[in-house]
């Protein structure tokens, strides 16, 4: 549902001769890295090597140890350089360019803590355990990886290890075009560094867990953290809230927890709000908005401020506001797919379903093991307002699978099902709502506000409204 309005475009592959002088280019630089290291320089980033690659234990300078034990915490990683197994030394420039290329990506988790390149790429050759490797550069995590290639096709292996268990928690494997390296580079990166994020905040909330006992601050954001990526209820929004207040009564200026107790204030109203009191909600979306604007003040480019101020638009009647926060938020987090979804809502004001389906689409493929039930309930109501009931009834069921208790994908399946003549599973879908939220009524974000787009106001009266009524949901 739109409450409100609470991916980058596919790349194109490059070109023969784009691609020639850019393979050219980087043939070149390989060649040049290979001269210096022959003379014993330690190099970061695109540093070669030639052969198949093993967890490895050589010479890391004791400063370099320290140093990274010292920073570390839960949310530590190291890259190690994915291994050539392609049998030919010429292509070894791709294994080296997805080792630099994700460790950037992880390198933007906010509060993660990832060993740069220069260090990474010291490890080679002599194997050593997870283990040894969490000991030696001071990191939770390790993540390894393998090429191999077959003419132009491209199989990339990716493996992430806990270095206090040696467990292999995460594994995938990708499959690709070569002549469109550059387009398979950023998928495969995107989806390690989404992926991996929720992995390695999900094992250490799971430890954070374990010291309820101790008020720390890293404990309790874990947790809040952890909170986040599970379907949302608002028993969870009120968790969220009460663990950040508990760390602002630690630390009054922590610009994480001021933010997700702020983003969880304008989202109870926003999705959960049917059965809340006007002046509550009004209390949440003000006390919201102050501490967005007060992390502004702190930390401008924090993209979680324009969640905030974005809900807070659009839960007040201001749709340009709404959306140019959208547009904030994604330009300053490209890679993050509930960004994608945030912005196709606004969209969706305009009545663009066409539009809001390509951004979502592109949302899915950042992480499409774990989509987000919400990115779902949006593409449904996408393909809904372009009038295709079938696949709009899809896209709730699958958002239904992952969050059975959100109200809105309850009350949307039915209305898809009154447009189809599906009377009776229009029914059952109106019962589980009223099972779920008794008091659940048509939200008034979805109402035409005055300054809503016109598109959008007559099309609620012409489909969205009768829908509601023919599916029997309580206004």
């Amino acid at each position: 549902m739109l409450k409100g309005a609470s991916p980058n475009p596919p790349v194109a592959a490059p070109t023969q001769s784009r691609f020639g002088t850019l393979f050219d280019k980087l043939q070149h630089v390989k060649g040049a890295l290979v001269a210096i290291a022959g003379v014993g320089a330690v190099l970061s980033g695109l540093v070669g090597y030639w052969t198949t690659y093993q967890t490895v234990k050589v010479g890391v300078p004791s400063t370099t140890v320290t140093a990274a034990s010292a920073t570390a915490g839960p949310l530590s990683i190291v890259v190690l350089p994915f291994s050539n197994q392609t049998g030919d030394p010429q292509k070894a420039y791709i294994a080296d360019g997805l080792t630099t290329s994700v460790t950037s990506d992880l390198s933007r988790i906010r509060d993660a803590f990832v060993i740069p390149p220069t260090t990474a790429f010291l490890y080679r050759d002599k194997p050593a355990s997870a283990q040894q490797l969490g000991r030696d550069v001071g990191v939770r995590f390790v993540l390894q990886g393998s090429v191999i290639t077959s003419g132009e096709k491209a199989r990339i292996n990716a493996t992430l290890a806990d270095t206090q268990s040696g467990a292999q928690l995460w594994t995938e494997t990708f499959d690709g075009d070569l002549t469109n390296l550059f387009a398979l580079q950023d998928l495969i990166t995107t989806r390690i560094g989404n992926s991996i994020g929720r992995e390695m905040v999900i094992q250490a909330a799971r430890e954070s867990e374990t010291r309820k006992s101790s008020p720390q601050v890293a404990d309790l954001i874990m947790r809040a953290r952890s909170l986040r990526l599970k379907p949302q209820s608002l028993k969870n929004w009120q968790q969220i809230e009460t663990l950040s207040r508990q760390v602002l009564a630690l630390e009054a200026n922590n610009v994480t927890a001021m933010l997700y107790l702020a983003t969880s204030l304008v989202l109870q109203p926003i999705s959960f709000g049917s059965g809340m009191d006007e002046s509550v909600k009004e209390q949440k979306y003000v006390e919201g908005r102050n501490l967005a604007l007060r992390a502004k003040e702190i930390d401008p480019d924090n993209p979680s401020i324009y969640i905030v101020l974005g809900s807070y638009a659009g839960a007040h009647g201001d749709f340009a506001g709404n959306r140019r926060a959208a547009e904030r938020w994604l330009s300053l987090e490209p890679k993050n797919p509930i960004a994608y979804n945030f912005l196709a809502s606004t969209i969706l004001n305009n009545v663009e379903p066409k539009r809001a389906i390509e951004l979502l689409t592109q949302a899915i493929n950042l992480e499409p093991k774990h989509p987000y039930d919400s990115i779902l309930i949006t593409m449904g109501f996408a393909y809904f307002m372009l009038g295709d009931d079938d696949a709009a009834i899809e896209w709730y069921l699958k958002s239904l699978e992952g969050n059975p208790a959100r109200t809105s994908a309850h009350a949307l399946l039915a209305m898809a099902y009154a447009l189809k003549g599906d009377d009776a599973k229009a029914r059952i879908a109106v019962a589980e709502l009223r099972q779920i939220d008794p008091t659940f009524r048509l939200p008034d974000l979805d109402k035409p506000m005055p300054s809503r787009p016109a598109a959008y106001k007559d099309w609620f009266a012409k489909v969205y409204l009768p829908a509601w009524r023919k599916a029997g949901l309580p206004e």
